[in-house]
C-alpha cells in the first residue's frame, strides 16, 4: 500500500499548439533533422544513459518506469500510487499465484477486446515523456545559441513518437531500417554541425540493476534467455550470460522472410464487410482470443493482435521482444506499437460503427467481455466495458482512461494531440464524410498491402482455378448490386493453437514445398505470444491442456492456389528462435505418424484447416472493396498427424 496517493496523468503532447503527425522513423531521420536530434537526445535522457543530457521530468516518466508497466517487474507503477490496493496483484497472495495459469502481474491487456485501446495511452505516455524532455533541451540549446531561436523549440513542439511500418512495401527486401539497430547514430547539433552519438533505439541498459523478479528462461530447444543476468536488452542473442551484441544478421534474415505474410495479413484486416455484427466484428479484429467465436466458426480475417504477436517473435528471437514480461524494455517495442496504433487508427476510420459495446449476443443470449488472465490491477475474468478503466493510465482530470476515450483521433474524440500522415487518402484526424468514402479507402489500403483479388484473377493462369465453384448472383450470400468474380476464391489457412501448449511463446509456420510454378517458401506464421507460467502446482501441465485457444490465419498467395495444394504444405511448430518442435506433412496421401512418435494432446494444434471465400464485386462501382462471401471449410490440412521432433512435444 502506498503511503500517499500520486498520479502522473497521461495527457500526451497537450499544450504544444496543435495536432501533429507521428512520422515514420525513416522520415523523421531523413527530413526532420531538428526533431530527430531532439528525439534521440530526449530518448537517451529518459533512458538515463551515462552520456545523455541529465534532464528528467520525474521518476514516473523514466524509460525504466514506463517499460515496467507492460510486464515485469510485477509492481505498482510510480505514476499511479494508490492507497487502496485490494485488487492489485501480489506475488505472495495464493489467489494470484496458485491458479493455473497464474494471474498475470503486469498491467498490459492481451487476448481481450481492450488490447488496442489499452496500448493507445501507453504509447501516448512515452510520447509525452520524450516530448517534454525534448522541449527542455530545445530551450537550453536556443538559450546558448540565440541565432537559432525558434528553430529547436518549434521542432520540439511538433515532435511526436515515430512509428515503423513493419508491413511496408520495402520490408521484404530491406528488413529493419539501420536506425533501429545500429549502436551509433548521427544527429544535428547547434550550428548545423553533425555528431555521432550512442543510439538509444538499439538497446536499453537497466538502471540501478536488473529487477529482482527477472528470471532466466530456457527456450525449448536449449537456448537460454538470461533475463536475470543480461544487463541490457538483446535481439537474437547468443545463449550466454554475456553476449557481445544482438545478432542483427539473424534478425534481418528472419524478418525479411516473414514480411510478405505480414503484408497480406494487414490487408485482410480491412476485408470486413459493411453488414457485420458490430461487437463481433470488433472482437474478431481486436484480439487473438475472440471470445465471441464458437468451435464451428471458421470465417477468419485475422486480428490486429495476431499480426502484432508475430512481429514480437520475429523481432525477438532469443531476446526480450519474444516474451511479454520483458518486451517493453526493448526500445523497438514502442516503434512496433506506434504502428499497431496507426493500424487501429486506419481501421476505426474505415469502420466507425464497429465497437466492443458491453458484450455480444449468441443464440439470443448476452455474454460479457472479460480479461480471462487478469492483470496487475484486474482480477481473474474481470468484465471489460467501454467505460471501464484502462489502468494505470489516468487522464488530466484524475480518472482512468477508458476505451471510449481512447477511441478515434478525429476532432470530436477525446483529445490526444497526435495524428498520422495521410495514407491512401485517409487522414485519421479528419472523419470521413460518407460511407462511400470509407469504403473506397478500404480498397486502397487492401491493394497497398497486396490484397487485390480483381487484379489477381486476371493475372493467375491456372486450369485449377477454372474448377473453383462460386455462388450464382441470385445466391442469398451475394449482396444486391454485386456479381461474383468467376472461378475466383480467396484461400486462407485457419489456425487454432493452445495458448499454454509449451508454457512460453511459440509459433506455427506454414511452408510450401514448391512446384513447377513456385519455389519453396515460408507462406506465413501464427504466433502464440505467451509468458512462461511457474504456478506452484503439480497438475499445471494437465490443467493447461484445457486452457485458452489462440486463433489466427494465414492468407494463401493466389499463385499457390492450385489443385492438391494441401499436399504441397508442410507445417512446423517452432520455438522463439525458429527451431523445430514438431512437424507435419499435408494432404490425404501424407503418411500417418506412428503413435509412439506423435505429439501429445497437450501441444497438438486444435485446428489447421483450409478455408475459402468467393469474391463479389460491385456491379457498377469498381472503386468499392470486394465483398467476401460463401465462406467454405475445406477440412484439415495435416491428416497424417504431427511428428514430435523435440522431447517437449511428446
Amino acid at each position: 500500500m502506498s503511503s500517499a496517493e500520486y498520479h502522473y496523468p497521461v495527457i500526451g503532447r497537450k499544450g504544444t499548439g496543435g495536432i501533429f503527425d507521428r512520422l515514420p522513423i525513416e522520415t523523421l531521420q531523413k527530413d526532420h533533422p531538428y526533431q530527430f536530434a531532439l528525439f534521440i537526445l530526449a530518448f537517451s535522457a529518459i533512458q538515463q544513459r551515462l552520456d545523455a543530457p541529465q534532464v528528467i521530468e520525474e521518476p514516473a516518466a523514466t524509460f525504466m518506469e514506463i517499460a515496467s508497466i507492460h510486464g515485469k517487474p510485477y509492481a505498482e507503477w510510480a505514476g499511479d500510487r494508490n492507497k487502496d490496493i485490494s485488487a492489485d496483484y501480489s506475488a505472495t497472495d495464493k489467489k494470484d499465484t496458485n491458479p493455473v495459469p497464474s494471474r498475470f502481474g503486469g498491467y498490459c491487456n492481451h487476448g481481450a477486446v481492450v488490447f488496442p485501446t489499452w496500448h493507445r495511452p501507453y504509447v501516448m505516455l512515452i510520447e509525452q515523456s520524450i516530448g517534454n524532455v525534448a522541449e527542455q533541451l530545445a530551450h537550453d540549446i536556443e538559450a546558448k545559441n540565440p541565432g537559432e531561436g525558434g528553430v529547436w523549440v518549434g521542432a520540439a513542439k511538433e515532435l511526436r513518437f515515430p512509428y515503423w511500418d513493419w508491413a511496408g512495401k520495402d520490408v521484404p527486401e530491406n528488413g529493419l531500417p539501420p536506425v533501429l539497430y545500429e549502436n551509433k547514430v548521427e544527429i544535428m547539433t547547434a550550428g548545423g554541425k553533425k555528431q555521432a552519438v550512442d543510439n538509444p533505439l538499439s538497446f536499453f541498459s537497466y538502471v540501478d540493476g536488473i529487477p529482482s523478479d527477472f528470471s532466466d528462461e530456457t527456450i525449448l530447444t536449449g537456448q537460454v534467455a538470461y533475463f536475470s543476468k543480461w544487463k541490457r536488452t538483446y535481439r537474437y542473442a547468443d545463449s550466454t550470460p554475456n553476449p557481445e551484441d544482438s545478432r542483427i544478421d539473424l534478425l534481418q534474415e528472419t524478418f525479411k522472410a516473414g514480411a510478405k505474410d505480414l503484408r497480406r495479413r494487414v490487408a485482410h484486416l480491412f476485408t470486413f464487410n459493411d453488414d457485420e455484427d458490430s461487437a463481433i466484428a470488433w472482437d474478431d479484429f481486436s484480439n487473438h482470443t475472440a471470445e465471441s467465436k464458437r468451435d464451428i466458426d471458421f470465417v477468419n480475417r485475422g486480428s490486429l493482435e495476431g499480426v502484432h504477436d508475430t512481429v514480437h517473435t520475429l523481432l525477438g528471437g532469443n531476446g526480450h521482444m519474444h516474451d511479454p514480461d520483458y518486451a517493453g524494455f526493448d526500445p523497438i517495442f514502442f516503434f512496433h506499437h506506434s504502428n499497431v496504433d496507426r493500424l487501429l487508427a486506419l481501421w476505426e476510420w474505415c469502420y466507425t460503427e464497429y465497437w466492443m459495446g458491453s458484450g455480444y449476443e449468441h443464440d439470443g443470449e448476452s455474454y460479457p467481455w472479460t480479461q480471462a488472465r487478469g492483470t496487475y490491477a484486474q482480477v481473474y475474468n474481470e468484465q471489460l466495458l467501454p467505460d471501464g478503466p484502462l489502468q494505470p493510465f489516468r487522464t488530466g482530470q484524475g480518472d482512468y482512461w477508458t476505451s471510449s476515450q481512447a477511441r478515434f483521433l478525429h476532432e470530436e474524440a477525446y483529445p490526444k494531440y497526435y495524428s498520422f500522415p495521410e495514407f491512401q487518402g485517409i487522414k485519421v484526424d479528419q472523419a470521413a464524410t460518407s460511407a462511400d468514402e470509407r469504403a473506397a479507402a478500404r480498397k486502397r489500403v487492401q491493394a497497398y498491402y497486396d490484397f487485390d483479388p480483381q487484379a489477381k484473377a486476371k493475372q493467375v493462369v491456372s486450369q485449377a482455378w477454372k474448377q473453383l465453384p462460386v455462388p450464382k448472383k441470385e445466391d442469398p450470400a451475394v449482396p444486391s448490386n454485386h456479381t461474383v468474380i468467376p472461378h475466383c476464391r480467396t484461400f486462407v489457412v485457419h489456425v487454432k493453437l493452445l495458448e499454454h501448449a509449451y508454457n512460453r511463446s511459440y509459433s506455427f509456420q506454414l511452408h510450401h514445398k514448391g512446384n513447377a510454378h513456385s519455389s519453396p517458401q515460408l507462406v506465413g506464421t501464427v504466433t502464440v505470444f505467451a509468458r512462461p507460467d511457474h504456478s506452484p502446482c503439480k497438475a499445471c501441465a494437465v490443467r493447461r491442456e484445457a486452457g485458452s485457444v489462440v486463433r489466427g490465419m494465414i492468407p494463401i498467395p493466389p499463385e499457390l492456389t492450385l489443385a492438391h495444394i494441401k499436399g504441397e504444405f508442410v507445417g512446423r511448430l517452432v520455438d522463439a528462435t525458429g527451431s523445430e518442435l514438431a512437424g507435419a506433412e499435408g494432404g490425404l496421401e501424407a503418411p500417418q505418424v506412428p503413435q509412439n512418435r506423435a505429439t501429445s494432446g497437450r501441444v497438438t494444434p486444435v485446428e489447421i484447416s483450409l478455408v475459402s471465400a468467393a469474391v463479389a464485386e460491385h456491379a457498377e462501382d469498381k472503386d468499392r472493396p470486394v465483398y467476401l462471401c460463401d465462406w467454405q471449410h475445406h477440412d484439415a490440412i495435416f491428416n497424417g498427424g504431427w511428428l514430435a521432433t523435440h522431447g517437449d512435444s511428446m
